[in-house]
């Protein structure tokens, strides 16, 4: 087995394909300066092999060995690399001389794997490869990093190479993979296990369950017979209460009637009385009413009395507040009059009129000489105040002609100096603005592409919107129906479940038999046979218990049968003995509303159809009630049964009726056609679910594709955003340049303004002159101005002092007599006030002594009324009375019939409530009567009225309620009970069986691969101890070649875990020692770079001695030799060369030199590596 060939196209930096053979044996150097691709020749082969580790390839992820383009050729979207195997010896395992292996991988990640170009997976390629030296990661690739490894602190790198050597590596895999299945052995152990104690305590749960059917039935037999016994005493007790109330009902309603018969007679006496004394009442009444009238009428005149009598205490009380408001009044006209007279006196002091205008008249021509006196002093002042500012404008006006001359020259420098500056702005701003106008068409272009871009794909992405849309609605759709179709399907199955238990109820012992006793009997009659679904009802009606009956065709086994039922106790059974069937009825039956005999409705299997027969020959079937009566009478000679939806009418004279419950058959026909629906129903469950992840991979699909159109829109709008703010950029340019560009321009203008300007200010020295002597007038008549002023100021604040004066004297004269006239004034005006007051309280007074006159007179004429009418009145109540003695003396016979009515009618009350309470205690005995009735006939299906042979127990009533409530107690404290538990319970316990076996399966499974296990291990660890020994003698050989007389030392150190055990040799860390000629033995780190690497080597090929590998590569693993080492190596190469394709990727000459063929690794085009076959003599040319 030789390598014999490697095809290379777009893998890393070999962007053409490339083909390089090699020769069986021998030496093959790669040589080429750095980067021109060299180490990805060893990179592709190791590539090839299966390698996964990016790193060991010198990328960060796979995709990267794809040729990633340079500035000349595109990258390409695939890498591919083959190589051929020469398979003669037929050491690979393919029936192929010539093996091609070939791996991909593309752009997105993806790639393949191809044995002879027919595709494969990457662990054929491993099968294929498995222990012949070939592979990724096996010693036969030799590098740089693998020479450090070998040797360095890390003991796995070497154990690695020991376990390849040693062929461990398969045992380990093997190994490995019994562990993946011991632990799926043990986790299917673990399920099981719990599967096994479920169904074990389930079974344990069934054995309960069966003591608890046991017990439930002997509970449920005890309380059916005392309470049966119990309620038909009950029972027959209420009948008897239920008698005596009727009779003393009937007997109450007698004595009621009497009662009102005497009633009646006495109050037809008291209104014939009524009538002949109704005269003399009428009287008694009219004088009793003008009793009361009269009555009030004198009330009315007290009350007016004693009303006049408050009029008059008011009236007087006013007159004397009156009086007393007088004299109040007088008193204080006295005080204002004194006060009067004090104010005139104070006025004549202060001086009459004509002293007062004198005074005023000073005071005005001292006011009016001030006025003077005030308008000069303002005329002075503005003329100070305008020789100030002529003044202030020629010093002004000779210092700016002074520092005009000044500022000319240097104002004028100065522009000049600016306006050079902004010339030489506006061109370089010009520039710029043109630049930014350019800009914005070339980037508005780009952005007008983009929003034809973005109008695409958003067409695309409305499309994609409307039919994702249209999938989310179909899906909720999809979803809702299968909510409903699951519910349907719930709602079925429960329905189904309810009707099969109901279904499997019925009679024990028939039951009982059909299961146990299968040889005697053929089963359930209500399992045989079935009714067309509208008469299912009627069937079961007409059939009745008769359904329950067990099918028995040989009535020799009722003997057995019999025995078997008593012995179990398990009740009784009806069974139906289908070998002797009842001649049917042979009669022809015509009439109206007729459907037919009820035999033709229903179908069995024979001989059980004919046993039937003979006895719903005689049940016919009819439209309506009517129907059924009408031919009951006319075939009454006939043993005959007319059966209608209403009821059922014999002929012999009985008719059943009532609302018919559900029976076997119709439960049997209601499973069949919930059973239809359910299949129905889970056929479209099924077809809606398969839509439904139908909708959802296309939602899913039609979502991606959605997300990647608003990607592309969002790169496209950001595009946008991007373009929108470069261009607002450049416009901002360009309007900040025009804006500088208008701003220099007016600075220029103005700079050119300004000079001219300056020159023209430029004036002779006259003018200057003349503004000198112009100051010089203007400070002088400024001072002689200032100086009036001053002595103005003065004469008129001494002026003013006395002129204040003056108006204060008279100011306090005229305060004084203005007061006292105000004063004057309002005491002149609140005595005639108090006059006022005074005239109209005398008035007063005597307006209420005229009134207090006649509120006297008429309560004197009050008085005489009141006593007239006082006569009057028991003048009337004399009358009354004489007509009140005659009525009551009449009337006393009426009231004794009366009393007698009133007693009566109370008695009828009192009988009347005792009939309703009669009544009432009948209604509740009734009620207990018929709730007796009602739970006796649900609890046992026994009716009271026809009890029938019933077993009755003796008991005493406390002791048995006591007990009837025990027991009650104690079958709902056994729960829910499953009649059919036993099937279950046998069916449990298989099922326990069989989790058993497959328990006791695995853990022989588990068992049998620990052995595997440990003799894998002890297999791998004697192969590795063995090759251990051997590639430390072929260490010792090869190391005393390179190193003349050198020794060297390996052993195996053991590990310790955490315990302080030792691991598994396996494990066990690699120790090496050498000692290199001339030198002591020493560990490996005090060697030298070249020594390490020699030792490295040797160590390598010592391991390669031990399992030799059809190829070699060696990647620059000679750099750190020197000339004399490089000699030993190359001398070992060429002693394995006989056997062994070495491919030496250098840079050494000498090793150029050693080798068979040469490859030079070249780049004319920078980045893209091409082979290149040159001779021996030139290869030197490549070297660094």
């Amino acid at each position: 087995m030789q390598i014999t060939k490697l095809k290379i196209f777009g893998f890393k930096s070999f962007a053409q394909r490339t083909e390089i053979n090699f020769p069986t044996k021998g030496l093959t150097a790669v040589v080429g300066p750095n980067g021109c691709g060299k180490s990805n020749i060893t990179d592709a082969i190791r590539w090839v092999l299966g390698e996964q580790k990016a790193a060991l390839l010198r990328m960060s992820k796979m995709q990267d060995v794809i040729f990633s383009g340079t500035e000349e050729r595109a990258a390409m979207s695939l890498a591919e690399v083959s190589i051929v195997i020469d398979n003669s010896d037929g050491t690979l395992a393919s029936e192929y001389s010539e093996v091609i292996v070939t791996r991909r991988v593309h752009r997105d990640g993806s790639g393949e794997y191809l044995i002879n170009n027919q595709e494969c997976r990457l662990r054929d390629v491993h099968a294929l490869l498995f222990d012949s030296g070939l592979g990724s990661s096996t010693y036969s690739q030799m590098n740089a990093d693998m020479i450090k490894a070998v040797l360095s602190d890390k003991a796995d790198d070497r154990r690695v190479l020991f376990e390849e050597a040693a062929g461990v590596s398969k045992y380990r895999q093997q190994r490995k993979e019994a562990v993946r299945q011991m632990e799926r052995v043990q986790m299917d152990m673990a399920r099981v296990e719990d599967n096994l104690r479920a169904t074990r305590r389930s079974v344990r749960q069934y054995e309960t369950q069966a003591e608890k059917v046991d017990e439930y039935k002997k509970l449920t037999k005890r309380l059916r017979e005392l309470d049966l016994s119990v309620s038909i005493d009950k029972f027959e007790d209420h009948k008897e209460g239920l008698n005596t109330l009727d009779t003393s009902s009937r007997r109450m309603e007698h004595e009621v009637e009497t009662a009102k018969t005497r009633a009646t007679e006495l109050q037809t006496k008291i209104e014939e009385k009524k009538l002949d004394i109704s005269e003399d009442e009428n009287a008694y009444r009219e004088l009793e009413r003008e009793v009361q009238a009269a009555t009030i009428e004198l009330n009315n005149l007290n009350n007016d009395i004693v009303r006049l009598k408050d009029s008059i205490s008011a009236t007087e009380a006013a007159s004397a507040k009156a009086q007393d408001e007088i004299e109040r009044s007088e008193q204080k006209v006295g005080e204002l009059t004194a006060e009067k007279e004090r104010l005139e006196k104070e006025n004549e002091a202060l001086g009459n009129d004509s002293e007062m205008d004198e005074m005023s008249a000073i005071l005005e021509r001292e006011r009016e000489t001030l006025q003077v006196m005030r308008d000069k002093l303002d005329d002075l002042r503005t003329r100070s105040r305008e020789l100030s500012n002529e003044r202030l404008q020629a010093a002004n006006a000779l210092n700016a002609l002074r520092s005009r001359f000044e500022r000319a020259d240097a104002e004028t420098d100065m522009l000049q100096s600016n306006l050079d500056g902004w010339n030489s702005e506006l061109e370089t701003l010009r520039t710029q603005r043109d630049d930014a106008l350019r800009a914005v068409e070339d980037i508005q272009q780009g952005m007008d592409t983009a929003r034809t871009e973005i109008e695409n794909f958003e067409e695309q992405k409305s499309v994609r919107e409307e039919r994702i849309e249209s999938l989310r609605s179909e899906q909720s759709e999809l979803t809702a129906r299968i909510a409903e179709l699951r519910n349907e399907e719930a709602r079925l199955q429960s329905r189904i479940d309810v009707l099969e238990s109901v279904a499997s109820e019925g009679s024990d012992a028939s039951r009982w038999l059909a299961e146990n006793k299968a040889n005697l009997t053929q089963g359930l009659l209500s399992e045989r046979i079935s009714a067309a679904p509208e008469y299912a009802h009627l069937v079961e009606t007409a059939l009745g218990d008769i359904l329950d009956s067990v099918i028995v065709d040989n009535a020799g086994s009722l003997g057995e049968i019999v025995a078997s039922l008593k012995n179990e106790n398990v009740g009784q059974a009806l069974m139906a003995l289908t070998a002797k069937p009842r001649p049917a009825f042979a009669g022809n039956i015509e009439g109206n509303g007729v459907i037919g005999p009820m035999a033709n409705f229903v179908t069995a299997d024979e001989p059980t159809l004919a046993w039937l027969r003979g006895i719903l020959s005689r049940y016919i079937l009819v439209e309506s009630l009517d129907a059924a009566l009408e031919l009951a009478e006319r075939y009454g000679n006939d043993d005959l049964c007319f059966v209608s939806p209403d009821a059922t009418v014999r002929t012999a004279g009985l008719v059943s009726t009532g609302t018919p419950t559900a029976g076997t058959l119709s439960r049997k026909n209601e499973i069949e056609s919930a059973q239809q629906a359910l299949a129905g129903v889970q056929g479209e469950l099924s077809q809606k679910l398969s839509d439904e992840e139908r909708v959802q991979d296309t939602l899913a699909e039609e979502t991606q594709m959605l997300e990647s159109l608003v990607d592309d829109i969002r790169e496209k709008q950001n595009s946008l955003h991007g373009g929108d703010a470069a261009i607002a950029i450049q416009k901002n340019t360009v309007a900040s340049c025009e804006s500088r560009m208008a701003t220099l321009d007016a600075n220029c203008n103005s700079a050119r303004a300004r000079i001219e300007e300056a020159a023209q200010r430029k004036n002779s020295d006259a003018e200057l002159a003349e503004a000198a002597q112009a100051a010089e007038r203007a400070e002088g008549e400024y001072d002689r101005v200032n100086d009036e002023l001053g002595e103005q100021e003065q004469l008129f604040r001494d002026k003013d002092e006395e002129v204040r004066e003056l108006e204060r004297s008279v100011l306090d004269k005229n305060a004084k007599l203005a007061q006292n006239t105000s004063r004057l004034k309002d005491i002149a005006d609140q005595m005639d006030f108090l006059g006022n007051t005074i005239v109209n309280r005398k008035d007063e007074i005597a307006k209420n002594a005229e009134a207090m006159d006649k509120l006297r007179s008429d309560s004197e004429g009050i008085a005489d009324q009141v006593q007239a009418k006082d006569s009057a009145l028991r003048e009337i109540e004399s009358r009354r009375d004489l007509a009140r003695e005659k009525y009551e003396l009449v009337s006393g016979d009426i009231d004794e019939w009366q009393k007698e009515v009133n007693s009566l009618r109370d008695d009828m009350i009192e009988k009347m409530h005792d009939l309703n309470d009669i009544v009432r205690r009948r209604e509740a005995l009734q009620a207990n009567v018929d709730r007796l009735k009602e739970r006796i006939l649900t609890d046992w299906e026994v009716n009271l009225e026809e009890p029938g042979d019933i077993e009755r127990v003796e008991y005493s009533q406390p002791e048995a309620d006591r007990e009837i409530r025990e027991l009650r107690v104690k079958i709902k404290e056994l729960g829910p009970i499953n009649v059919n538990v036993m099937e279950d319970y046998e069916d449990e316990k298989k099922r326990l069986e069989e989790v058993e076996k497959q328990f006791d399966d695995l853990d022989r499974a588990r068992a049998s691969l620990d052995r595997t296990i440990t003799k894998l291990d002890d297999i791998a660890r004697k192969r590795y101890l063995e090759t251990f020994e051997r590639i430390q003698k072929n260490f010792q050989f090869v190391f005393s070649k390179l190193f003349l007389n050198g020794e060297t030392k390996m052993s195996l150190v053991e590990k310790l875990d955490e315990n302080g055990k030792p691991l598994d040799i396996l494990d066990a860390d690699i120790e090496i020692n050498v000692r290199p000629t001339g030198k002591k033995m020493r560990g490996i780190k005090a060697l030298s770079g070249g020594e390490h690497a020699l030792t490295a080597t040797a160590l390598l090929f010592a391991i390669y001695m031990e399992k030799p590998s059809p190829y070699c590569v060696l990647d620059e693993v000679d750099g750190p030799l020197d000339d004399a080492n490089v000699g030993r190596f190359m001398a070992l190469l060429r002693e394995f060369s006989k056997q062994t394709l070495f491919i030496v990727v250098t840079h050494n000459k000498r090793t150029m030199a050693e080798a068979d063929m040469l490859y030079g690794v070249t780049q004319e085009i920078k980045g893209i590596s091409r082979i290149a076959s040159v001779q021996l003599a030139d290869a030197t040319k490549f070297a660094i």
